[in-house]
């Protein structure tokens, strides 16, 4: 094993000097990334950690590129996103002294949220195929509530019939066509087909999950909105498990790992991060470092290692190094997982893998409190739904109906990226029990992030905006509500459209808000992934948010469903490929 890893070894460290990776490597030798096992290396030598994490320059995620890079000068904002995960990936040289032993398996799935445990799943249906499963955390988790997909009998029984190749057409137009074609197309030949597989899973699982059609509004301020959602059900979920955003999610992960470490010839285990990837002299992606609590191992793969370690919400130094300074300035983090590090991204590119361009797409949207989101499930939506967005200024700034990834952009390119932006509203927006309402938005007059007020003069001193502007600006869009005709943002306005109208008024503090990075490795059409040559990198496949091609510029809010779209059809297609040695 020494000569294996040796030669290992090798390779990367001639990949770094190729590259010009040499500083980076020292510094990372040294605990300079400040990753899982490097902390106290990190504070011997003086270095400022924050949860167990050595801040480091930013230059560290621009010189990881396994190709020369250039920087682009963007505004260096602080940023208040605060939730933080620990980094797996290692970028030295692992001594074969240091590795403890070493495992034989046919396939390595890394991540076991939902794309790693569909991935496990898919790559294990064959009973010959070895498949060692791990999860850096200690469960995987997956926050949504519903899947978009293309077809599949959930589709064909609820008479959605949806053309191929205007769902990718759809998706091309959504990134401006700066993605490749082959991603996008095997989502829409293939996710049908990987909805019908996930039943199967299902049914073999022991939490009674099956899957729906779900039509979604079709008007999302004039923009052209495919009918792709299925939804999912279970008689054993509350009505606060399908009542809660993402609150689904948790639970399927769950059944389907069950089912995963029920199969004999599959092994799941958590506490286990992988730190980097091996790739042989040949060019192909042999296996991993990993690591448990008896120190680093080796897992040979012998038919290769698929990705599935998530985007990098939890990671705030490489989200300011890859994304928009606007998208985090002042935008609040929902997901409620801290292992999205961008560990794949990294174990990726240090073999050489090409990564979408910079800047990286978020999936964000508006409903962003201070600190987290105002979850439908508060009771407070009124005010959100049915108030205006007005600004710091007192002014609205665009319309309200707008998909969310619009709304939220919209936000953070206000003065100060968001900072005071507010939703008002009237009495009539609290529903048919304004009492009831009142009592649910009392903790968040507590905390500040509402105010209320018998006129709109007050409510905009306590809001810290011109009491003139919001004035007029109530006044004018009320008329436009009594006129249906929204003159300055052409918000699609109805007879149920309600104004801004009665005392007590409410302002609710509002954000943007930010559930997930989905930009990553690119693959092909068989997830595999793709060298900045556009050559497959023999025995590495990516998939879910770990993987890119798929989207640019900003996540499609008004598509429904195609993040976890991706990560299933992905992880089915990559599991069957990996399972194969395709």
């Amino acid at each position: 094993m020494a000569e294996t890893e040796g030669r290992a070894v090798a390779t990367r460290r001639d990949f770094l000097k190729a590259a010009g990776l040499g500083a980076l490597g020292l510094a990372a030798a040294s605990g300079g990334l400040g990753l899982t096992g490097c902390a106290g290396q990190a504070q011997a030598a003086g270095a400022k950690t924050v949860g167990g994490i050595q801040v480091t320059d930013e230059s560290l995620y621009t010189d990881v590129f396994p190709v020369p890079t250039r920087s682009i000068p963007v505004l260096d904002v602080p940023t208040d996103m605060v939730r933080r995960g620990t980094v797996a990936f290692e970028m030295r040289d692992i001594p074969a002294g240091e590795i403890t032993r070493s495992e034989d398996w046919d396939v390595l799935v890394v991540g076991a949220g939902i794309t790693g445990s569909v991935a496990g799943l898919a790559a294990s249906d064959d009973p010959s195929t070895k498949v060692l499963v791990i999860e850096k955390m200690d469960v995987g988790r997956g926050i949504f509530e519903g899947m978009g997909v293309v077809g599949g009998k959930a589709m064909t029984e609820a008479d959605n019939i949806v053309d191929p190749a205007y769902m990718a057409d759809r998706m091309y137009h959504a990134a401006y066509y700066r993605v490749p074609p082959e991603p996008i197309q095997t989502w829409v030949h293939r996710s049908g087909e990987a909805a019908d597989w996930l039943q199967e899973k299902f049914d073999e699982g022991d939490m009674e999950i099956t899957t729906s059609f779900k039509k979604g509004n079709p008007n999302a301020h004039n923009f052209d909105v495919p009918q792709t959602e299925i939804t999912f059900h279970s008689p054993q979920w509350t009505a606060q498990t399908t009542g809660n955003a993402g609150g689904m999610g948790i639970y399927i992960v769950k059944d389907l790992c069950n089912t995963l470490s029920k199969r004999s010839n599959v092994d799941l285990r958590y506490n286990t991060p992988a730190v980097q990837l091996v790739r042989a002299d040949d060019g192909r992606v042999t296996g991993a470092i990993c690591k448990d609590e008896d120190g680093y191992f080796k897992v040979n793969a012998r038919n290769g290692v698929i990705l599935a370690t998530g985007g990098y919400d939890a990671n705030p130094d490489m989200m300011k190094a890859w994304c928009r300074a606007e998208d985090i300035a002042n935008s609040a983090s929902w997901c409620p997982t801290l292992g999205t590090t961008g560990d794949g991204h990294l174990m990726g590119l240090m073999v050489g893998a090409q990564m979408d361009p910079i800047p990286h797409a978020v999936m964000n949207f508006n409903w962003g409190s201070p600190d987290s989101f105002y979850s439908g499930c508060f009771g407070i939506s009124g005010v959100m739904v049915n108030g205006i967005m007005v600004n710091e200024k007192g002014n609205r700034f665009c319309s309200e109906s707008l998909p969310f990834q619009a709304r939220g952009n919209a936000i953070s390119a206000q003065a100060g990226y968001g900072a005071n932006c507010w939703s008002v509203a009237g009495v009539n927006a609290l529903g048919a029990d304004p009492a009831a309402t009142q009592e649910k938005l009392a903790p968040f007059l507590e905390k500040g992030w509402a105010v209320q007020a018998d006129t709109i003069e007050e409510l905009a001193e306590k809001m810290n905006v011109p009491p003139d502007n919001l004035k007029a600006t109530v006044e004018r869009y009320n008329g436009f509500v009594a006129n249906l005709k929204d003159e300055d943002f052409n918000k699609p306005l109805t007879e149920k459209t309600l104004p801004v109208d009665g005392a007590p008024y409410t302002a609710l503090q509002h954000q943007e808000s930010i559930l997930a990075t989905v930009s990553g490795l690119v693959v092909d059409g068989e997830c595999r992934v793709l060298d900045y040559d556009n050559e497959v990198i023999p025995g590495l496949y990516a998939a879910g948010c770990a993987s890119g091609g798929f989207f640019s510029g900003n996540y499609p809010r008004h598509v429904f469903g195609p993040s976890i779209g991706r990560c299933v059809c992905f992880g089915y297609v990559s599991g069957q490929n990996a399972s194969r040695g395709l």
